[in-house]
C-alpha cells in the first residue's frame, strides 16, 4: 500500500528539512536516509499505535510558494488498516513543535516532487540554485475554515473515524 500525505509549511527550506530529519532521528526513524533537501527515507517497523507490520516513509521537500511542501509517502506492507495519518499526525505534530510553526495539509501529486528533485543537484539550498533552474511556485490552496463535523462512526466496528477518511483504520472497512 502506498499512501501520500503533503503538508505546507511557511519556513526556509533548511529549518524544515532540519526539523524534519531531527524528528526523524530522535522519535520516529531507524536508519535515516538522507539527500539532503530532497528526501529523508526510514523504516517503518511493526506498532500496535500505528498498527503496521512493516515498510517505509520516504519524506520529499520542495520550494512552493512562500515556505515549503513536504510530501509524506508512506509504504506499508500491511494494506488492511495501518493507520499511517496518525503516525503523519504524530510525526509533524512534533516537527510543528520544533518549528513552532503549524504546517498544513495541501494537495499536491507526489510527480511534482519528483520532478524538481530530478531537477535539482542533491544537497543544494534552492536560493544556491541559479535562477533558471527555481521550479514555478504556485499559490498553495487555502485550508478550508474549521468545521463542527458531526462525529462519524465505522459502521461495520464502531469506531471513531476521521473526516474525509475513506476507509476505518481500525477494522479496514469502506465508509461512505
Amino acid at each position: 500500500m502506498r499512501r501520500d500525505l503533503v503538508y505546507f509549511y511557511p519556513a526556509p527550506m533548511k529549518l524544515v528539512y532540519d526539523a524534519f530529519y531531527n524528528a526523524a532521528n530522535q522519535r520516529f526513524g531507524k536508519d535515516c536516509k538522507a539527500d539532503p533537501f530532497k528526501t529523508l527515507q526510514f523504516g517503518l517497523n511493526y506498532s500496535f499505535k500505528y498498527n503496521m507490520n512493516g515498510g517505509s516513509i520516504t519524506a520529499h521537500f520542495m520550494p512552493y510558494q512562500n515556505g515549503i511542501a513536504v510530501n509524506l509517502r508512506y509504504t506499508i506492507i500491511q494494506a488492511f488498516g495501518a493507520r499511517y495519518q496518525k503516525h503523519a499526525q504524530d510525526y509533524t505534530a512534533y516537527v510543528d513543535g520544533l518549528l513552532n510553526v503549524k504546517g498544513a495539509l495541501i494537495q499536491l501529486p507526489v510527480e511534482q516532487f519528483l520532478d524538481y528533485e530530478s531537477r535539482t543537484p542533491s544537497g543544494v539550498l534552492p536560493q544556491q540554485m541559479p535562477p533558471q533552474q527555481q521550479p514555478v511556485q504556485q499559490m498553495p490552496p487555502q485550508p478550508a475554515p474549521p468545521q463542527q463535523a458531526q462525529p462519524r462512526f465505522c459502521t461495520k466496528c464502531g469506531a471513531p473515524v476521521t473526516v474525509g477518511s475513506n476507509f476505518c483504520t481500525k477494522c479496514g472497512n469502506k465508509l461512505n
